[in-house]
C-alpha cells in the first residue's frame, strides 16, 4: 500500500483526523526505532528499513536497592512517548451517541492529545510543566474554538504547556521540543 508514511496520510484526506493519526505513526515509530528512523518516510514503506536506525530500547544498570540488575529505557525523553494518548473530544454522531459521551465525560474544548510527562519548563526559570496539550488542527486552515482557548489558558495557568499546532509535524516539533530532544 503507498504512502503508508505519516506524509502520505496526512497528505491524502488533508483532514485533522488524518494529521492526527499521522503524528501517531510517527511516535510510536521515534520510540521504538528513534528519531532519525520516524523522520524517514522509507521506514514506514520498506519492511526492515528501519532497523538500520534501530535503538537499543532498553539497557541494564545495577539497582542497589534491589541488589540485582534492572532494565532501563536507553532514551528516556523518548520511551515516555509511550504515553502519548488522543483525547476522544468530538464527532460523536447522532444526538445518543452524543448524549452518551457527554455522559461518559467527554467535553468540548479539551485538547486532541496529551503527553502525561513533567519537563523544565522553557528559558530561565526552574518551573516544570506537569504535561504537555496539544490541540492538533490541519495543516491548513482550522481555527480553534473560544472553548478551545479558554481551555489552553486554563491548563497553561494550571501548570501545563498548552499549544495550537497546524500539521502534525508541527505537532512533532513540539513534542520533541518538550522532550528536550535534539535532532540533526
Amino acid at each position: 500500500m503507498a504512502n503508508l508514511d505519516p506524509w502520505g496520510y496526512a497528505a491524502k484526506t488533508r483532514t485533522e483526523h488524518a494529521e492526527q493519526v499521522a503524528l501517531f505513526m510517527w511516535a510510536n515509530m521515534a520510540r521504538l526505532c528513534g528519531v532519525e528512523a520516524a523522520n524517514d518516510p522509507l521506514s514506514y514503506n520498506v519492511r526492515g528499513y528501519a532497523s538500520k536506525y534501530q535503538l537499543p530500547v532498553f539497557g541494564s544498570r545495577y539497582d542497589d536497592r534491589l541488589g540485582q540488575s534492572v532494565e532501563v529505557p536507553v532514551y528516556p525523553a523518548l520511551h515516555q512517548l509511550k504515553w502519548l494518548h488522543a483525547i476522544h473530544n468530538q464527532g460523536h454522531g447522532d444526538a445518543v451517541r452524543g448524549g452518551q459521551a457527554k455522559a461518559e465525560g467527554v467535553r468540548a474544548g479539551v485538547a486532541d492529545v496529551f503527553l502525561p510527562v513533567p519537563a523544565p519548563q522553557d528559558g530561565w526559570s526552574n518551573k516544570i510543566y506537569s504535561g504537555l496539550y496539544l490541540e492538533l488542527k490541519k495543516k491548513e486552515g482550522g481555527k480553534p474554538s473560544p472553548l478551545q482557548l479558554e481551555f489552553q489558558a486554563d491548563m497553561r495557568e494550571a501548570g501545563y504547556k498548552a499549544e495550537i499546532v497546524h500539521g502534525w509535524e508541527l505537532a512533532r516539533d513540539e513534542i520533541l521540543r518538550y522532550l528536550g530532544v535534539t535532532t540533526t
